[in-house]
């Protein structure tokens, strides 16, 4: 590669296969036949042809080949509660208002001006989300949240039912039993009132409290719980109406402060003993613990997809580029046979394609409104699928690929007697005759003393002679009072009063690439010589400048 670029531009030309007027043919074809034609010496010239687009922006691999960052967990925990335990973005949920926050923590290694394709997942329609933020237990299927282990005894928890009653029961039968139902764990948040509650029937208890207790565990480990501490609620904490314990009739343990948790995760645990003389019945509904951390079930409204932005940085802050739109699975699937793969190919020509999807898109667009597209794009040749950026244009009621600008250009390059390296060539070649010499001429009779016009045809100021068709350069044949050399007299007549006059439209590049003219010409200094000089379009017509960049060499 041949610039300060050389990898962006090296990417470009790969992916695009094409030149622009940044990216130009003169320095990577130059390249190209230095690297493989080095044994071409002086007097060898090539003619190539190359695909040119003057009209491409120049910055569509940024895009292309852009940085890229794809949201994590993370990420849509920081928005809110609801996207974190959906996962994904979604209406009520614009990315857009969280995006730039979200990378400004995550990207901690942009450098200003960079670009980056942020993707994240988005669903255009909302989930179901619904929070849970109690404890809640009535045993309407099974034990639910509660698991049953027996320690001593036959006997064990089961779930029950009476009338509209559900609940979970437990018997001794006359009989040594110590049986446990656990609840599944309880995440407490830091409120300062959480409260337990319990509705439960007892008979046959004839006051043996200590045979029925209810605790709670903030180190029970879900298994062992011999080695867990367990905190039993005093009886005297719950309604005096809970204590009855003589018939088949639910109580409320009303609200039981248990505040002494928050931010703890804890078992509640209900523990029956019996023995041979006094076996209770214990019947338990209703549990209930408020608050907890809210617990989320997410029902899918519709399945999220992969959308991709582009972001730049601007030193201190993220901003969304809106001109600039990735295709996603949906946009392929949308046009048919590119949502097989979601690519387009060789076979599946973007062109046929995207200015219909545009129209679709923006269907109020106006005239000039143009907008960067980046699709997929299977290469045969590369054997991969590349990342194409596109600009298209709204122009007389369609949409125009900057692609329908390529056209094939031809250019010369040629082995530099100098440098012995190729260099672009597309030089404007002339020998200089003698109405050239007579423009300079023309010129010093205007501008200077006639005394460095001897004669109509021929002046002492340059050395110019339409007469003999050449330089003179011999002493006194040029004005050494204004230039050191013969060589500064001459640069000074075909660069400054030449070129200008015969070629008043010159410009700065054609197709693209920088304009050159190369000027040969005669001297006589008592023997006649040849020598070239290579002058560059420095400023364009109608008034041109050139400015020599190579010369006098003699040929």
């Amino acid at each position: 590669a041949a610039n300060s670029n050389d990898s962006v531009n090296a990417d470009f030309i790969k992916t695009y296969k094409y030149f622009t007027d940044e990216i130009k043919a003169q320095d990577y074809v130059s390249f190209l036949l230095n690297k493989n034609y080095y044994l071409f010496g002086p007097g060898s010239s090539a003619v190539i042809s190359y695909d040119y687009n003057g009209e491409m922006p120049e910055d569509l691999v940024l895009y292309s080949n852009a940085f890229s960052y794809d949201l994590v967990e993370t990420d849509y925990e920081s928005v809110d509660d609801l996207v974190e335990v959906a996962g994904y973005f979604y209406p009520d949920f614009n990315p857009d208002l969280y995006i730039s926050s979200i990378i400004e923590n995550s990207i901690t290694d942009a450098d200003t001006n960079d670009i980056y394709r942020i993707s994240y997942k988005y669903s255009n329609v909302n989930p179901v989300i619904s929070i849970t933020s109690a404890f809640e237990e009535g045993f309407e299927t099974g034990l639910g949240k509660f698991d049953s282990t027996n320690i001593i005894g036959s006997k064990s928890w089961y779930a029950s039912s009476y009338g509209s009653d559900f609940f979970a029961k437990m018997s001794g039968y006359q009989q040594d039993n110590e049986d446990w139902i656990i609840s599944n764990p309880i995440v407490l948040g830091a409120d300062a009132s959480i409260t337990l509650n319990f509705t439960h029937a007892i008979k046959y208890l004839n006051d043996q409290w200590d045979q029925l207790s209810v605790a709670i565990s903030s180190d029970y480990d879900g298994s062992d719980i011999e080695g867990a501490t367990w905190d039993v609620i005093d009886w005297g904490d719950v309604a005096d109406t809970a204590l009855l314990g003589s018939d088949y009739t639910f109580y409320s343990s009303g609200d039981i402060d248990i505040s002494a948790y928050a931010n703890s995760t804890i078992y509640i645990a209900f523990k029956y003993t019996s023995t041979t003389t006094n076996a209770a019945t214990w019947e338990i509904k209703n549990v209930t613990v408020t608050p907890i951390v809210p617990v989320y079930a997410v029902t899918l409204g519709k399945a999220p997809i992969i959308l991709y932005e582009y972001y730049q940085y601007s030193g201190s802050a993220w901003s969304k580029l809106d001109d600039v739109y990735c295709l996603n699975s949906e946009d392929y699937a949308g046009m048919g046979e590119p949502g097989d793969n979601n690519y387009f190919s060789s076979s599946i020509d973007p062109q046929n394609y995207l200015p219909t999807f545009l129209n679709a898109k923006y269907p109020t667009a106006g005239e000039g409104v143009s907008k960067i597209v980046v699709y997929n794009f299977f290469s045969d040749a590369d054997d991969a699928t590349l990342t194409i950026a596109d600009e298209y244009t709204y122009e007389t009621g369609s949409w125009v690929s900057s692609y329908a600008y390529v056209v094939q250009n031809t250019g010369k390059w040629a082995v530099s007697a100098t440098t012995l390296k190729w260099v672009f060539d597309p030089t404007e070649t002339f020998t200089m005759v003698s109405p050239d010499y007579q423009i300079i001429c023309d010129w010093v009779a205007i501008n200077e003393d006639a005394v460095y016009l001897p004669y109509s045809n021929t002046e002492i100021y340059y050395g110019a002679s339409a007469y003999y068709e050449n330089f003179d350069i011999r002493t006194g044949k040029w004005n050494a009072d204004v230039f050191d050399e013969w060589k500064d007299a001459v640069e000074e007549a075909i660069g400054t009063i030449l070129l200008p006059n015969k070629y008043p439209a010159a410009t700065l590049q054609v197709n693209g690439v920088d304009m050159f003219y190369q000027v040969i010409f005669d001297t006589y200094s008592g023997s006649y010589s040849t020598y070239s000089m290579k002058f560059q379009v420095t400023k364009a017509g109608p008034e041109p400048e050139f400015t020599l960049v190579e010369g006098p060499i003699l040929l």
